[in-house]
């Protein structure tokens, strides 16, 4: 039987604005769109591994995306590319057997990285929900609506 080191991750983020800094009215107003923050930030066994503000959006339709290719092959990768950032994923998610990696392009520290496949797609898809939900609650707006017009990378 393998052995691996089992990680504990953390995600945590919050809204850097007000909740009327964007309506409904705004779906099509995409540099309105990108200014929407979240200070988002990852701990793995409580030490910090990634803090930045993210365009909540963005990341929101990065995960979105994955979350859609994963249902049709679950070993799937994750990459958040921004078009804010030009030198490759801020966040990725990288499948090799039952194990995936976690990486960033900004690591407040040196960890251990690595998961269960299984848990890191768990806490992906809980991460797209709840983000998902909390946008629409904190903004009452519905985000499917916005979809089509919120800018996304797919690669640098």
């Amino acid at each position: 039987m393998e052995k691996y080191r089992t990680n504990t991750l953390y995600f945590t983020y919050h809204f850097t604005c007000s909740p009327n800094e964007i309506t409904a009215s705004d779906k099509r107003d995409t540099a309105k769109i990108l200014s929407i923050d979240i200070f988002f930030t990852i701990k793995i066994n409580n030490q910090l591994y990634f803090q930045a503000d993210l365009p909540a959006f963005e990341f929101y339709k990065a995960l979105a995306k994955w979350q859609k290719k994963w249902l049709k092959n679950q070993q799937a990768a994750f990459y958040y590319f921004s078009i804010e950032y030009d030198e490759g994923a801020i966040l990725e998610m990288i499948p090799f057997h039952r194990l995936a990696r976690l990486n960033t392009s900004w690591p407040e520290a040196e960890v251990y990285n690595v998961f269960a496949h299984q848990y890191l797609v768990n806490e992906l898809s809980l991460l797209e929900g709840n983000l998902k939900n909390d946008i629409e609650r904190y903004f009452d707006i519905k985000i499917s609506s916005f979809m089509p017009h919120i800018p996304y990378r797919e690669e640098c």
